[in-house]
């Protein structure tokens, strides 16, 4: 793993504030980064370029053999989803190839384009982008309100030829989100029961998952954390300034614009 996408992210102990505003070089190297990626990723045909530059990129590029693409806005239940979904099938006796974790608006675009069956997350913008910020703090607050914005508008144009699952349907009731699929789809994807034994396997499997991909670092890893509350009450306060209400109020707009 390189220095910069190794860079000290995890939790303060001390000042919730630390990990956001602390300035250095690596920072500064992600933010740069970020930025790119953000201005190459509405175009499916620069999507090779965003693939390559994307860690285990390969994996999650949609291919022939793609079953479902599970698409969204970082930090909006991606990651629950696909586990939830594979666990379904593996209890059905099957494996499934999902296409995941791209996010950027262009392989939602690449998706609808080539009629693949889409799941389309999102997750209401405050505890969105309180977790993508505790989880990447490099990240100024008001690109991540803006970031936000932008790819939800992007993806808007094609919300014919997806599903919408909301952060609370697909963590509370995601046997429902994948009826939905099935039936716009006509695909026949096993149905996720939630029950203490069943989430604590798709639990399970995202921990391993994030333990080593990330190194398990608890700022980064996809499922409730107590550890990491100090940090979220702190940025929600923070956001709540007022130099960030017209931002929030357009990701708010945007976000009901898409479930209602």
């Amino acid at each position: 793993m390189t220095a910069i996408s190794r860079l000290p992210e995890h939790l303060s102990t001390d000042d919730p504030s630390e990990p956001f505003t602390r300035s250095s070089w690596r920072y500064t190297t992600r933010r740069t980064l970020r930025r790119a990626r953000e201005w190459l990723g509405d175009e499916p045909m620069f999507l090779p370029i965003v693939l390559r530059a994307t860690p285990t990129g390969k994996v999650r590029q949609i291919t022939p053999e793609t079953q479902i693409v599970i698409e969204g806005f970082p930090r909006s239940g991606n990651t629950f989803a696909l586990f939830a979904l594979r666990h379904a099938e593996a209890k059905a006796g099957r494996d499934v190839n999902i296409a995941s974790h791209v996010h950027t608006p262009s392989q939602v675009k690449l998706a609808a384009i080539e009629h693949y069956p889409t799941l389309v997350v999102i997750r209401n913008p405050t505890d969105c982008l309180t977790s993508l910020l505790i989880a990447a703090p490099h990240v100024r607050w008001d690109r991540a309100l803006k970031e936000y914005i932008h790819h939800h508008r992007e993806c808007l144009t094609y919300r014919d030829r997806f599903v919408i699952g909301s952060f609370d349907e697909v963590t509370n009731d995601f046997g429902g989100v994948t009826d939905r699929v099935n039936e716009q789809f006509g695909t026949s994807f096993a149905r996720f029961t939630s029950t203490d034994e069943d989430d604590e396997a798709v639990f399970a499997a995202i921990e391993e998952h994030h333990r080593v991909v990330h190194g398990g670092t608890e700022n980064v890893v996809p499922r409730p954390s107590d550890l990491r509350k100090a940090e979220k009450d702190w940025l929600l306060e923070q956001l709540a300034a007022p130099q960030y209400a017209g931002l929030l109020a357009e990701a708010n707009a945007v976000y009901h614009d898409y479930v209602g």
